[in-house]
């Protein structure tokens, strides 16, 4: 437990100056909101609640993920990063593998989470967001953060690890990048990059509460892989549809989506 809780407090710590970062960056991107959104009248109210699930997704989803490096395996450096010699050229490629490594893996359990309802009662919570904008980033259950530790970031740590601090911050800057920005409330359509590189049109199309828009455009980062596996829908010039599910409202009690997927796992022991 000692150990457990020595990791928990220095991660709070190092991830309280990345968040203080991602703040600012939503703070600038919300005055963008305000000039050209895509939903106008949006509530601060939502805005606050979506910050609270930031603050419980935080120290919850950490520890979580603390109790995974205290008492899980323990990650070997991969061998090939020894004797490879990184030139800039090749640093950059490695840094565009190692992102589409992670949208790859997130690709699939992302699919895996709207098609199993175990995996859906953890992830509904950000899809309930009625008012999607760049807070709504960190409106996430935290059990999500050390799913996608084990499932997602273990394994590219395994073939990505220990490539030095440029590469792993760059890998950090590029995933907090593509996460605000693709849940901004803006009025932002790339055009024929839609399909390449992920945007706020793109996203919101994911959550829609369109039925037309179901289970479409997975990736986080890199829209080609919905194209590849079939689930890419090209949003039409200025298509932005309402958000958010049918099951929990956007303005839910913090306290009853923290239990709700207890209540659904139950029911589901009980055959419900």
């Amino acid at each position: 437990m000692e150990r457990w809780a020595y990791i928990w407090e220095q991660m709070l710590v190092n991830d309280g100056r990345v968040t203080l970062y991602a703040l600012g960056a939503i703070a600038l991107l919300t005055l963008a909101e305000l000039s050209i959104p895509a939903e106008p009248n949006q509530s601060w109210r939502s805005r606050g609640r979506n910050l609270i699930h930031l603050v419980v997704f935080k120290v919850l989803g950490i520890a979580g993920i603390a109790a995974w490096y205290a008492w899980g395996p323990t990650l070997p450096r991969p061998s090939w990063v020894i004797a490879l010699e990184i030139t800039p050229a090749i640093q950059i490629g490695l840094i565009a593998l190692n992102l589409l490594a992670i949208d790859t893996l997130y690709y699939w359990y992302h699919r895996a989470q709207h098609h199993f309802s175990p995996l859906w009662a953890i992830h509904e919570l950000h899809h309930s967001d009625t008012e999607l904008n760049a807070t709504s980033s960190y409106r996430t259950y935290w059990l999500e953060a050390p799913v996608q530790t084990i499932l997602v970031m273990t394994p590219t740590l395994l073939v990505f690890g220990g490539l030095g601090p440029i590469h792993g911050y760059s890998v950090l800057f590029f995933s907090l990048f593509f996460l605000i920005i693709s849940h901004t409330n803006i009025r932002l359509e790339l055009g024929p990059l839609s399909g390449w590189v992920i945007g706020p049109q793109v996203h919101r199309i994911h959550h829609s509460r369109l039925p037309g828009h179901r289970d479409q455009n997975f990736a986080q980062y890199f829209p080609f892989l919905d194209r590849l596996f079939g689930t890419f829908y090209p949003p039409s010039p200025g298509e932005f549809p309402p958000t958010g599910v049918e099951e929990i409202g956007g303005n839910a009690k913090v306290s009853t989506v923290m239990i709700r997927p207890l209540r659904i796992w139950l029911d589901g022991l009980r055959g419900r």
